[in-house]
């Protein structure tokens, strides 16, 4: 999804959360994202249709190179890929200390978390 619409994406980017420019950039990005989800130009959502799944990402990993798995949301990747407030060591850090609900508390904390000006909102 990261190489579809980045420039739309970088226009969200650049404006303070919770502002009108950032409300009217992400609604630009949201219905632009909605024309291209799901088509050969956009990206592939499996829960908006079952034919999506023919075109997932798949690989593997010998069992003997991997530490740690867990099933995890978009929101909580936001973590680490959109918003750069955690790595991936440390979200599993994060599981292991505190289970699930603490790794959902940091999530719900990064929506009040503004970029731009490094405060919590």
């Amino acid at each position: 999804m990261d190489d579809v619409l980045p420039e739309l994406k970088a226009e969200v980017e650049k404006y303070e959360t919770h502002t009108q420019e950032h409300r009217e950039a992400l609604q630009r990005l949201v219905v632009a994202q909605r024309q291209v989800r799901n088509t050969p130009e956009g990206y592939w959502v499996a829960a908006a249709g079952p034919e999506a799944a023919g075109h997932g990402l798949v690989g593997s990993t010998p069992l003997d190179q991997v530490r740690a798995a867990a099933v995890l949301s978009d929101g909580t990747s936001r973590l680490v890929l959109e918003y750069e407030m955690a790595t991936w060591s440390e979200v599993f850090a994060t599981l292991r200390a505190g289970g699930p609900g603490k790794l959902i508390d940091v999530r719900c904390r990064s929506r009040r978390f503004t970029p731009q000006t490094g405060a919590w909102g």
